[in-house]
């Protein structure tokens, strides 16, 4: 009997959100309840880690959010957060994305349901037949499988009941691959689903109950893997499993007539109905959320339809053959439907000389289970060129007609498989040299004013110029490094910098663009973050389109200081005639900072050079070596010190500024006496000569000025090779008292070839024995 649905339809936006180096940005496992009803308030708890101190929730289901009230140390708490969220009550059913953002960046992101079923909870105590959990029909179950373990479900139901069942995993990026058995009282099997065909890897039946009575729900993972991870939503009551629409694709703009298809194992005729759906013009809009429902139904099922700029055709059976092929333009979409088994579609267009169109075929990723193979004929028959789909392409022709003329596309499904639910959509385009994009990540987090990293991957189309990429959305702009993908080379690291005006805690939606000019044209495209996304959700084929593209900044605290630099000796000498000096750069590493320090001078005074080494990876100095004139003029200059290190992506620049360079003599002499100088006695001197060179000649010196009643040696010579030596100064016994006197020598050397010489002087004290 036809049955007549009810239809709700919401936008698929596209916003996104990003991972601070030193900071510990949240990550979110899994949410509870796993959906949101329309229309009413729900509180969701978000378990996983550095939780604490949220700042944001991002979403792109429409939810208001706010963090629940009377929640013990909700939002301070590491491992959960609960936010109470709102979609409006015409809000579809459907799944998109979230993400949480705390004052150390942004989670990743993970995947959220409307649905209008009330939740019950997995009791984590249903582990047999015997302990089967009590539930009331129409709910939907939260709950996870534990490895080599079942769950079960115990319901009461009458005969002749309606009873759809579908397992929501995969799709909510659960590792979990479920398998679902109906058991009657007596354990005998009334309906099993493994893989559907139109969800992958998540499964679902419909059934009517053959009698009165209790009835056992058994859900497991196929491999018998499990654990807190391998979460599911069993929805349970009387709804429609549904595939995809009919056309799967709508103009922006425009009013498209559809049909809702069904899954082969539905109980209803779905596909028969037609209903009329406006769609947005929104340039920005790639999907709506599409739900439908009987009007006497518990519970709606979820679909959605793809919509495009491009003009979009269909299909007019019957055109099975070449001579019944449907008329179309070159250009836009052509969709259509394999009614049957064994049913194929042909499509008639004509193309001039020369032309290279791209056929790239649709299905999967739409929703429908068909398996596309495409053939491409010329008007007399000859095969020109076939393609089937493989992974995660979906089948694709690129062809150079070489003849103008008549020609034909034909389409089937690659195991002639055929049935309402069996929908195709192939986008044809005229081939343009260019480029696709690919980031390894879909979120970021860098320290405020800090750094990220972000690899980007070219995938060349008959271009190999240059490739300069931006980054766009946040509201002061980012300064880039690495921008260019250069000629002939397939990927780039860039180096974004943060403004310091992007505050810890905030998060921002970007997305990475690449532009070249082509030829005359200019060519754009947005970096794909496709397979991050299907690896961040365990192998989902085809995440929600809305996603793709779309990146996550999250904005931390400052980077932790990770090191201090210092002259040795607070300031640098520099010898006349020698012409040369070396000093001292020392590092004091904090926060587990082992990397080189790269250091530069800055403010040498004219005619001097420095030899620069960085301080190497683990060591704590290195020495600079100046170089300048043998006759520079005695002076003090001032200099700067510069020292740069990154640690975990994080540059950080340190400069010890006001550091004095002294231009001396090369000699300096020191005399520094053992103590006071009894009267009548003797007291030792020590001379002390400073040489700024390897060398290091004979030095005499000569007394110049002595205390009166106080004598010294004459001539006092420290050896080539030696820089100090002891002497002896003596004191009459009616010498002068006090401690105000001093000592003057004056010492010769020669350095450079050139007779040098330097004074010293000392305090000098007196004194009775």
């Amino acid at each position: 009997m036809r049955r007549t649905l009810a239809i709700t339809l919401a936008c698929a936006s596209l916003l996104a959100s990003g991972r601070p180096a030193a900071a510990q940005p949240p990550v979110i496992n899994f949410a509870q309840p796993a959906a949101i009803v329309p229309g009413v308030a729900t509180d969701v708890t978000f378990f996983g880690g550095n939780l604490a101190g949220v700042t944001g929730f991002w979403n792109e289901l429409g939810a208001s959010a706010e963090l629940t009230p009377g929640v013990e140390n909700n939002g301070a708490a590491a491992d959960r957060v609960t936010y109470r969220l709102l979609v409006p009550a015409d809000a579809a059913v459907g799944i998109g994305g979230y993400r949480v953002a705390t004052g150390q960046g942004i989670a990743n992101v993970r995947l959220l349901m409307i649905d209008d079923l009330p939740t019950a909870l997995d009791n984590s105590a249903n582990k047999s037949l015997e302990a089967a959990q009590p539930i009331t029909l129409p709910t939907a179950i939260d709950g996870a499988c534990e490895a080599e373990s079942f769950d079960f479900y115990k319901f009461t139901g009458v005969a002749g009941q309606r009873l759809s069942v579908e397992v929501v995993a995969r799709r909510l990026g659960s590792p979990l691959d479920p398998v679902i058995r109906l058991l009657d009282a007596n354990g005998r099997e009334l309906a099993y689903s493994d893989d559907e065909p139109a969800l992958g890897a998540d499964s679902r039946f419909a059934l009517q109950l053959p009698a009165d009575g209790d009835y056992v729900l058994e859900i497991r993972d196929i491999r018998y893997q499990g654990g807190g991870n391998h979460r599911y939503r069993i929805r349970l009551g009387d709804f429609p499993l549904v595939t995809v629409p009919y056309p799967p694709t709508a103009q922006l703009g425009t009013v498209p007539q559809l049909a809702i298809g069904h899954a082969a194992n539905d109980l209803t005729g779905a596909a028969r109905l037609l209903v009329e759906l406006p769609v947005p013009a929104d340039p920005a809009l790639r999907q709506l959320r599409v739900g439908v429902r009987y009007p006497h139904g518990t519970g709606t099922a979820a679909t959605r339809l793809a919509v495009s700029p491009r003009e979009e055709s269909i299909e007019f059976e019957p055109n099975d053959t070449p001579e019944t092929a449907s008329p179309a333009r070159l250009g836009g979409g052509w969709s259509g439907r394999f009614e049957k088994a064994k049913d194929r579609d042909f499509f008639q267009f004509e193309a001039p000389a020369g032309a290279r169109f791209r056929f790239v075929g649709q299905t999967r990723s739409l929703g429908s289970p068909t398996d596309l193979f495409l053939r491409l004929y010329k008007a007399d028959g000859g095969l020109l060129a076939e393609a089937d789909d493989a992974e995660t392409d979906e089948g694709t022709l690129d062809h150079t007609f070489a003849e103008a003329g008549v020609y034909r596309l034909m389409a089937e499904d690659l195991h002639r498989r055929g049935g309402p639910e069996h929908v195709y959509r192939i986008q044809v385009e005229p081939y343009q040299p260019g480029f696709t994009l690919a980031l390894e990540s879909d979120k970021f987090d860098a320290p405020q004013g800090g750094v990220f990293v972000a690899k980007v991957t070219a995938g060349r189309r008959d271009y190999n110029g240059p490739i300069t990429l931006s980054v766009e959305g946040t509201p002061e702009p980012l300064r880039v490094a690495g921008e260019v993908i250069p000629e002939g080379k397939n990927e780039t690291v860039l180096n974004v910098t943060l403004p310091a005006g992007l505050a810890a805690g905030s998060w921002h939606p970007l997305k990475i663009v690449g532009r070249a000019k082509i030829g005359e044209q200019e060519f754009a495209a947005t970096a794909s973050t496709a397979g991050a996304l299907r690896g961040q959700f365990n192998g989902l084929p085809y995440p929600p389109d809305s996603l793709d593209g779309a990146v996550g900044l999250g904005v931390g605290p400052v980077f932790a200081e990770f090191f201090k630099l210092n002259v040795d000796g607070g300031s640098i000498a520099f010898p006349q005639l020698v012409a040369t000096a070396t000093f001292t750069v020392k590092a004091e590493r904090l926060n587990g900072f082992v990397d080189p320090i790269a250091l530069a001078v800055e403010g040498l005074p004219a005619g001097f050079t420095a030899e620069i080494k960085p301080i190497e990876k683990d060591k704590t100095d290195a020495a600079i070596v100046l170089k300048g004139p043998a006759a520079a003029a005695a002076a003090v200059h001032r200099l700067r010190v510069v020292g740069n290190g990154t640690h975990q992506n994080q540059p950080k620049q340190v400069v010890v500024g006001d550091v004095a360079l002294r231009v001396i003599p090369p000699l300096e002499i020191t005399l520094a006496p053992a103590g006071a100088l009894p009267a009548g006695g003797t007291q030792k001197v020590k001379v002390t000569a400073r040489f700024f060179n390897d060398e290091k000649p004979a030095v005499t010196l000569a007394w110049s000025e002595l205390p009166s009643g106080v004598t010294g040696p004459e001539s006092i010579t420290i050896p080539a090779g030696q820089t100090e030596v002891e002497i002896e100064l003596a004191a009459a016994g009616n010498a002068a008292l006090g401690a105000g006197m001093r000592a003057s020598a004056t010492a010769t050397t020669t350095v450079a070839g050139r007779e040098v010489t330097a004074t010293a002087t000392t305090p000098l004290e007196v004194k009775m024995p």
